[in-house]
């Protein structure tokens, strides 16, 4: 690895220097009302069909959640990329969270006594909110690329995370204070930030891909060979990689932490609270990261300080140590997954890039259910120390692969005006303002 850390960091990117583009507001601000409502509505729907959260061993609680995640991400993941970029972004977008706020209403019939089939609907209608969620999620990261310049990506796509977990924060506040009591009223909030969501969405005006026009140009040849383009797959691999020996330790740890205190469900609850606290950090310092280290960097840094706190963690076997190794571990994939988001973004074709965007997703999300699995196993059979350590060998191995793994870099040095717009849409008046 040649260079460590940036020799400038003259391209300095602030968030909420974001807000000025008025599209890239109303795309953030739909996504923050819909994944309010997703909370929202997720949490009644667990509590009408479910009534408590499983009792039983953070195993159980484990694989029942795999197998549910696996579903959508099996049949729908795939052809989510096609749907983004067949049709045009805007009225995808927009019709999609229609047809949420539709489905959001029929779940309310599982929350009436009255009607006997309402079990099966709620069921029906989860499915269904389950399956939108990956195709608007394609449509929505992939919109990011035309709504703002190339280097501000990172930024951009840090921001949407940021308000993800506030969003989900806001849900679960919205249900815990207003509709616990009454289930009816959770669904009918969350159907109306659906149709705000819809709304915000169709008033963007930016081209922001998708269409016919677009399809059409679809050159299958030259995906393939995008595919296989160092950039993306370093950012594919690496992204994988590092989120398959997460989905271990966190499967590992999860069951030590039952095991040391016979605590059940609450190991599992808790290994996923540090996890997303660890995420949501992440997120909060991938702008400054990005800024201060290039792309070979943060991947190296990132395997690196999670075969470190992974290796504490095995040496003293103690829940409350491998709690903090799973937060510093989720802190670094999440810098890590960042960056790769916008390097997938920033250089993917423009009638392909909702393909390769949904392969990369389904790739690294299948890579940590598949983790978790293989951690539920081997932590079954093998002690807790021995997968720990496993998972640190191999953080620290991939750290030294992927140091030497050629990353598509081309070694030149970059002026601020050099900055390419990637799939740009933006006014040059905004362009000159954000470049001074």
């Amino acid at each position: 690895m040649k260079q460590l850390r940036r020799a400038t960091t003259a391209v300095h990117v602030r968030r909420r220097d974001l807000f000025k583009y008025a599209d890239f507001r109303r795309a953030i601000s739909a996504q923050f009302s819909s994944q309010i409502a997703d909370a929202l509505t997720t949490i009644t729907l667990a509590n009408v069909l479910v009534f408590k959260f499983s009792d039983g061993p953070s195993l159980t609680a484990m694989a029942s959640t795999l197998v549910v995640s696996l579903i959508p991400l099996i049949l729908v993941g795939p052809i989510a990329g096609d749907l983004t970029d067949r049709f045009d972004r805007v009225t995808l977008l927009s019709r999609g969270h229609i047809g949420r706020a539709i489905f959001t209403l029929l779940a309310t019939l599982s929350a009436l006594d009255v009607f006997a089939g309402g079990r099966a609907v709620g069921y029906i209608c989860f499915c269904v909110l389950l399956g939108l969620t990956r195709i608007l999620y394609t449509a929505r990261a992939t919109s990011l690329s035309f709504l703002v310049r190339r280097h501000e990506l990172v930024a951009a796509d840090s921001s949407s995370l940021i308000l993800s977990v506030i969003a989900g924060a806001c849900g679960s506040s919205i249900y815990f204070a207003l509709t616990h009591r009454l289930p009816f009223t959770g669904f009918v909030v969350a159907a109306l930030l659906q149709l705000f969501a819809a709304r915000n969405y169709g008033r963007i005006e930016t081209k922001i891909g998708g269409g016919r026009q677009s399809f059409n140009k679809l050159n299958y040849r030259r995906l393939f060979e995008h595919l296989r383009s160092p950039k993306t797959r370093f950012a594919m691999s690496a992204t994988a990689t590092h989120r398959f020996l997460l989905g271990i330790c966190i499967a590992s740890i999860a069951v030590m932490i039952d095991k040391s205190f016979n605590m059940q469900t609450t190991g599992y609850l808790a290994v996923l609270g540090f996890s997303a606290a660890g995420s949501f950090l992440g997120s909060i310092s991938a702008e400054w990261i990005s800024e201060h280290f290039p792309r070979r960097s943060v991947t190296v840094i990132a395997f690196a300080l999670a075969s470190f706190v992974i290796g504490i963690a095995a040496a003293f076997a103690h829940p409350r140590v491998a709690l903090g190794s799973v937060l510093l571990c989720a802190f670094a994939f999440q810098n890590l997954r960042v960056r790769s988001d916008a390097t997938i973004q920033a250089n993917s074709p423009a009638a392909s890039i909702g393909k390769i965007f949904a392969a990369y997703d389904v790739l690294y999300n299948t890579a940590y259910i598949s983790g978790g699995v293989i951690g539920i196993a081997a932590t079954s059979t093998f002690s807790y120390q021995a997968v720990l350590t496993t998972a640190c060998v191999t953080y620290f191995a991939s750290s030294m692969f992927f140091a030497k793994l050629n990353d598509g870099k081309v070694s030149k040095v970059l002026v601020v005006a050099t900055h390419p717009s990637g799939h740009r849409s933006i006014t040059p008046t905004l362009e000159r303002q954000f470049a001074n």
